[in-house]
């Protein structure tokens, strides 16, 4: 089980996962953890060996490599005694899809929610329509939006703690209160 240590380690992982353990140390200082480097190093491999840590990856300047359209597809399902399977189906396409960003099921106004990634609007309505084919004997409704999005991709959202929220929400609102800026308008 992972305590509030191996929580911040793996945020300042998905930040940079080459970081040198010295940052990392000053990392955890910030949060009132003093490990030395070997400690930090322990938990470190004990999490690759618990397969908490499965890989390292890049992250990306999306302002330096060719724009991608962005496209949010939203489904609903229409009722059908092979529903189930067609999900299963809908899934493996979804999961083999070199394009989709994230995808899955949804509870409330709509069943499915597909965000991919595609090289022009050509590619994205191409993949649109088969997708249609694919799986239009589910479909009862299908919506696309073209998104662009105001920053570029932060998945250190997946691996925030509590600490590093509640300390940005206090730097910001310190900031707000500092430059005189009413906190209701931020």
């Amino acid at each position: 089980m992972l305590d509030a240590i191996d929580e911040l380690i793996l945020s300042a992982l998905s930040k940079n996962s080459k970081q040198d353990l010295n940052e990392m140390r000053d990392y955890l200082n910030d949060y009132g953890y003093n490990l030395n480097i070997g400690e930090i190093d322990t938990r470190i491999k004990t999490m690759e060996n618990e397969k908490v840590i499965t890989g390292y990856t890049i992250s990306i300047d999306t302002s330096k490599v060719k724009q991608r359209l962005m496209r949010v597809v939203l489904v609903t399902f229409r009722s059908s005694q092979h529903l189930t399977t067609r999900i299963k189906v809908l899934k493996k396409f979804s999961d083999d899809a070199p394009f989709v960003l994230f995808s899955g099921r949804t509870r409330g106004g709509y069943d499915w929610i597909t965000i991919l990634l595609s090289s022009s609007i050509e590619d994205a309505d191409e993949e649109s329509d088969i997708y249609r084919n694919l799986f239009g004997d589910i479909i009862q409704n299908f919506e696309i939006y073209d998104f662009y999005p105001t920053n570029g991709s932060n998945f250190n959202a997946f691996t925030y703690t509590s600490k590093e929220y509640t300390k940005f929400l206090g730097e910001w609102f310190q900031h707000a209160k500092n430059d005189g800026i009413n906190k209701e308008k931020i």
